[in-house]
């Protein structure tokens, strides 16, 4: 079973997202590319980069992020492994983590998850889209353990 951050296991979102396409269209087309940046718990080692890009109500691509390899996001969502790791534990455990510790929550303080990004208004893509974003890492609960 691939791992987070790992294309595969985007990959494996996309397919779960495909199937719960009702959820996804009630929350809104969205048309957002991102990525993740998971960095060691010393904050300053990228241990991996995944680009992820939504576009309508589908995940329609998941490739290793590099800044030169011309993936192109409109932010990038960067946190230590304990960070995501803590999310991820708690949406297996109860399919969604606690308030504080939802993607939105995490960004908003900045010191846990914080945004990159070259443009504002593309960054801006993090907050409009950010249901449908945490809606899709939700779905790591109904992926096998």
């Amino acid at each position: 079973m691939p791992a987070f951050p790992e294309v595969a296991w985007f990959l494996s979102l996309g397919r779960l997202m495909a199937a719960e396409a009702e959820l996804f269209r009630r929350l809104g087309y969205a048309e957002v590319s991102f990525a993740i940046r998971f960095l060691a718990d010393d904050g300053e080692t990228t241990e991996a980069a995944t680009g992820v890009e939504i576009s309508g109500y589908a995940m329609s691509r998941a490739v290793d992020f590099d800044e030169t390899d011309g993936f192109d996001p409109d932010f990038v969502i960067c946190g230590r492994r304990s960070v995501w790791l803590r999310m991820l534990d708690e949406i297996a455990r109860g399919g969604r983590p606690e308030l504080r510790h939802t993607l939105s929550s995490l960004a908003l303080i900045g010191e846990e998850l914080w945004l990159e990004s070259t443009d504002q208004l593309r960054e801006d893509k993090f907050y409009r889209f950010n249901q449908t974003l945490q809606e899709l890492f939700n779905l790591a609960a109904k992926m096998p353990q």
